[in-house]
């Protein structure tokens, strides 16, 4: 007898959705709390699948130890934005960000791990059950990358390691080694198009995770609305850390990129 119980603390995209099912699927799924976008994007038995905003923490620690929860797994995109304004954010939620010292992700990740921890639940890995869209090294595309985009690619990677790793971005863009665009609170998709915008076309998008990645804690992942605009924007190539980073349904992403004539590779 299975005696897992694992709970979905699901952000935005498309991730949430896969691994949902794959969770239901395998009988392990107990509870869905939707924290960003429709809770009608999961279609599951009645009183599985409940609704919270991410500030309304006693909602949610009520909502785990209620159906008796021992492991979550959180994934997907929350709108960071919400952490600014802080609305409908309850008293616990403010307790929590009084004690952090700086507003870093990571900071706000391991305050919730504590909170969990003290009901006796376990945070699972993004990519316990998600390990075949984790991006292996070499080219995934049938275009190969020249000589300059691999200049490029390796040049943004390490510029992208070090902007991740101080918690701002993950993701930069790049033409003949300089960086025309790094990613803050706005997202990859919104840095694509500041940093095409002035390199006009065969820009290289790169993408990498933080140093020493907890992979309990937002995965960097890229998926079929990132090459649309890349495509829309004329770059040529994404690069992606190797075995650090999700692509969403990996078949289709590559498919519609070697449609477009884009790059993907794997450093």
């Amino acid at each position: 007898m299975n005696k897992n119980k694992i709970a979905l603390l699901a952000g935005g995209g498309a991730f949430p959705e896969i691994l949902s099912e794959r969770l239901y699927n395998l009988g392990i799924l107990s509870l869905v709390i939707v924290l960003q976008g429709n809770k009608e994007r999961f279609n599951f038995p009645e009183g599985i699948v409940y609704e919270s905003a991410p500030g309304k923490i006693n909602k949610i620690l009520g909502l785990l130890r209620k159906n008796k929860i021992n492991k979550v797994i959180m994934i997907g995109k929350i709108d960071k934005t919400a952490f600014l304004e802080r609305k409908g954010f309850d008293l616990k939620a403010f307790q929590l960000l009084k004690k952090l010292k700086e507003g870093k992700d990571m900071s706000i990740f391991h305050a919730i791990q504590e909170e969990l921890s003290g009901i006796g639940v376990e945070i699972l890995p993004q990519d316990k059950y998600l390990g075949d869209m984790i991006v292996k090294k070499g080219v995934l595309t049938g275009r190969k990358p020249s000589k300059n985009e691999m200049q490029d690619a390796e040049h943004g990677l390490k510029y992208a390691k070090q902007l991740a790793s101080m918690d701002i971005g993950q993701a930069v863009v790049v033409k003949n080694k300089v960086i025309t665009a790094v990613e803050a609170i706005e997202g990859t998709n919104e840095t694509i198009r500041r940093g095409a915008l002035l390199s006009k076309t065969g820009s290289v998008v790169c993408k990498a995770a933080r140093a020493k990645q907890d992979k309990r804690f937002d995965i960097p992942g890229v998926g079929l609305e990132t090459l649309k605009i890349m495509a829309e924007h004329k770059c040529s190539l994404l690069a992606l850390e190797a075995n650090s980073i999700f692509v969403v349904n990996p078949e289709e992403v590559i498919k519609y990129a070697d449609s477009k004539k884009i790059t993907i590779i794997g450093i």
